[in-house]
Formats: structure tokens, sequence, C-alpha cells
């Protein structure tokens, strides 16, 4: 096999939303940027409900108009059970945020491919299923990154600049030993998704809703494909435990069991996806 080398201003590892917009945003300033995205899209990723600060970015990258186009659900606000009460209560991105009083629930693979297609669309080079294997230093200076495409072909990539966008893989802070994981958040997530989920009252049946319980909380975020994202994030050790012991869906569905208004939602929903189990993300690097 032959070997793919090239070169370029800026190398972007990962080309999820973080990498898919530093590399619209470079190309936009005249940059030459390449992205080496190791999976082919669309393709699955959990986090599906933005904040309004996404809003801004979304409209800097030109790309808010596809996304308004693909209905994801306008997202107003949260509604919660936390505390010592067990009543629900609403909080609305309008009571701090007059100019962009909504964000939105999206169906990720969806937004995601908008987002690099929109990167493709602006001159930023986009390369799938290509995976960067190590990163090129020389002395403390990154200069390019080794990467293998699907077909098992090794490649180089020369640069000025290497951005890790590779999200939880971070690729450089392993590299670099750089990651420190928080001592008090150590929790993971379990999750799946649901059909025919009560949505929550209205004005708030596009609410993210959070719901404490005993070992942890829970999410359900309603989307416009008709499922809803519903998820328990508790203690790592506990949920590792549990887990093993009963596997990741029996274990999901025994959290939901402890809640009260989740539980309620869900009465008549059936999950239709495996649940997916996804380990902690409190770490600096």
């Amino acid at each position: 096999m032959t070997r793919t080398d090239s070169s370029t201003d800026v190398v972007v590892i990962g080309g999820g939303p973080g990498g898919s917009t530093v590399a619209t945003m470079l190309a936009n300033q005249g940059i030459d940027v390449l992205i080496l995205e190791r999976d082919r899209f669309p393709r699955h990723h959990v986090g599906e409900s933005l904040l309004p600060a996404s809003v801004p970015v979304l409209e800097e990258l030109g790309v808010l108009p596809a996304i308004q186009d693909a209905g994801f659900l306008r997202k107003w606000g949260a509604t919660m059970v936390w505390g010592r009460e067990g009543t629900p209560w609403s909080w609305y991105f309008r009571e701090t945020n007059q100019k962009y009083p909504h964000s939105y629930q999206v169906w990720r693979p969806q937004f995601d491919q908008i987002l690099l297609e929109n990167a493709k669309s602006q001159g930023v080079n986009v390369l799938e299923g290509h995976q960067v294997t190590e990163v090129i230093f020389d002395g403390d200076e990154a200069i390019g990154v080794e990467f293998t495409n699907a077909e098992g072909v090794a490649g180089e990539a020369q640069c000025r600049f290497v951005v890790d966008a590779s999200g939880q893989s971070t690729l450089l802070g392993r590299h670099l030993e750089l990651k420190q994981w928080d001592p008090f958040f150590q929790n993971l997530a379990v999750y799946a998704y649901f059909t025919g989920a009560q949505p929550l009252p209205d004005p708030d049946q596009n609410n993210i809703f959070i719901e404490s319980y005993r070992h942890g909380w829970l999410w359900s975020i309603p989307l416009n494909t008709g499922r809803t994202s519903v998820g328990a994030v508790v203690d790592s050790k506990t949920g590792q435990e549990g887990i093993q012991q009963n596997g990741a869906n029996a274990f999901l569905q025994a959290q939901l069991a402890q809640s009260s208004h989740t539980r309620a939602m869900l009465e008549n929903a059936e999950m239709d996806s495996e649940a997916t189990v996804v380990m902690d993300w409190s770490y600096a690097a």
C-alpha cells in the first residue's frame, strides 16, 4: 500500500462540533485546514441539549439557517426536580438572555453532519475514516500528525499547528500526560432512547427535564424525531458494579424505577435502543 502524505497550515483532529467549528472559522480567515475524522458521518453521539451561547457561534459559521430548516426542537429552558422539594420547577433562558432566548434540542448524527458539511463548503479539506495515531513533535513544537485511513493505509500530514478536537479521546492530553481527573466528580452515565414518552406540560414540553434521585440524577431530552434521550448519571463505582452484575439495560431501568416524575413520563414508552455507558468527562487537560 502507498502512504498518503500531505501538508497544510492546520490539522484538526476530529470532525465533531468542536473540530468543524474551529476549522470553519480558520478557513474563513484564509487558512488552509485539514480535518482528520476517524468515523464516517453520520455517526451516533450523545449530548443533544444545546445552550443559547451556541446560537451566535452557529450564526458566525453561517450554518444557523440549516439548523433551523432541520426542524430541531427549540429549547426555552429547563425543568428540574432538585433539592428538598419534589415538585418540578422551571427556569427560562429569556430571564438572563434577551437576545438569544432559546437554543435547540438536536439529533446529533444530523446536527454534526450539518456542521461538517458546512466546513467542507467553506473550503476545509475533510477526510473521514482517517484516524490520527500520533502527533509529531520537533522538540516542544507540534509539526504534524500520523494517521491511518479506513483501508489501513498509513499517512503523515505536516502542518504549522495541530488542534486536538478528539473529544474524550483526549489524544494530545494523553500523549503529553496532561489529563488530570477531578477528584470529586467521579461519575458515569448510562443512557438510551425511548419512543412514546409523555412530554412535559405546556409551555415546558421542549425543555430538558432533570430529576435528582437517591443515587444521582436523570435527564430526559425530547427530540424532533419523536424519540427522547434518557440517561442516568451515577457514582462511577456504583455504576460499574451494577452494570457488571446486571448489564447496562437492566441497570438503567433500575435507576428509572427509583425516580418519580421520569418514571411516570416513561410509563407508556418503549426503550428502542440498547443502553450505552459513557465514562466520566470530569477532567482537565
